[in-house]
């Protein structure tokens, strides 16, 4: 802690003079330990409910200009903590300058609900501060949980936020009762994060038992259900939604993609290339991340993620934008020489 000096919260007021004298104070030393940093924020959260009329929008804001030192905490720590945390409150990721491990952050705003920015002027910091604590603060709705029930004979596979982040969800509570009579199939719940004016997107996959005798019938698998308890009268919320199936023996219709649920496959693919492309970067796999990155620009541009696209035109010098083949700039990312590699793929 730097202010207060004991562990605890203080209101944020528009102009106070409090908090300067310790951060004057502060001298840089030691490490980075990501992990140890979440770990206070949970424990300075964990007396504020999140659920019911009174519930408070746990959200943190982690800036960092490095990556964790395994003097200071493992990556098997770091994750372990990242794991205690989740739940506990969502966090935004800040990586400055240039010198921050790619694969934590992901780890840390993968896990607790957040989103990545990457700033290198120092002079945009406060602007990106200020816009992140904004969103934040509009998020004023908690404790809302959506249920999945499901139908006898359905089983769950999957069911992810895919937009507008992207978060493999864990069921709060599941209900085997219907299972355990024959009456139905388990119904799952899921505490939300915070909501404010946004559009959320989920992707949902189960599993049906095959039966001739539905062959063109359309069947009722799962529904989807937002709860919001005591704060029900005082919020418009979705009606229910079917998820329907139809049993087909047309090829042409049982290989046809959904064009969003085609959209978020390729997002998730356009992503784990990009991953793969600086781990290999790493180990100074040249060939193989251009290769990768190649396929990351071109997926970026099926997908229409202009910010990958932006991203990755300050690693790579695109060779040729159709067939997705570039070449690594041979200088960091964030100089301002920029020098294409002499022999892209």
């Amino acid at each position: 802690m730097i202010y207060p000096r004991r562990p605890a919260r203080r209101r944020a007021r528009r102009v106070t003079g409090a908090p300067k004298p310790p951060l004057y104070d502060c001298t840089p030393g030691g490490g980075t330990a990501m992990g140890t940093w979440l770990e206070r924020a949970r424990l300075l959260f964990r007396d504020l409910p999140a659920a019911g009329p009174t519930g408070h929008v746990r959200h943190a804001l982690l800036l960092t200009d490095g990556k964790n030192e395994s003097g200071y905490e493992s990556r098997a720590e770091l994750r372990e903590r990242v794991e205690r945390c989740a739940g506990a409150f969502d966090c935004d990721v800040v990586g400055i300058g240039d010198a921050w491990e790619t694969e934590e952050l992901l780890l840390i705003a993968g896990a607790l609900g957040g989103r990545i920015r990457a700033v290198e002027d120092l002079t945009r910091l406060p602007g990106e501060l200020a816009a992140l604590t904004g969103r934040a603060a509009e998020r004023d709705v908690t404790g809302l949980r959506l249920r999945l029930y499901h139908r006898a004979g359905v089983r769950p596979l999957s069911f992810e936020q895919v937009h507008p982040t992207r978060t493999a969800l864990t069921p709060a509570h599941v209900d085997l009762t219907g299972v355990g009579t024959g009456a139905g199939g388990p119904v799952e719940e899921y505490g939300l994060s915070p909501c404010g004016e946004e559009t959320r997107a989920y992707l949902l996959c189960v599993a049906a038992p095959y039966d001739p005798a539905q062959l063109g019938k359309e069947l009722l698998l799962t529904e989807v259900e937002i709860d919001a308890g005591d704060q029900a009268r005082d919020l418009d919320l979705p009606t229910p939604q079917p998820v329907l199936m139809r049993w087909t023996d047309d090829a042409d219709l049982y290989s046809r993609l959904d064009p969003q649920v085609a959209h978020y496959q390729h997002e998730e693919e356009l992503h784990r290339t990009f991953e793969r492309a600086c781990a290999e970067l790493k180990r100074g796999a040249r060939e193989t991340a251009e290769t990768l990155l190649g396929t990351a620009w071109r997926l970026a541009g099926e997908t229409g993620d202009t910010a990958m696209r932006d991203h990755l035109r300050r690693l790579v010098r695109v060779a040729d934008a159709e067939r997705g083949t570039c070449g690594c700039w041979t200088t960091s990312p964030a100089s301002t020489s920029r020098r294409p590699a002499s022999s892209p793929a």
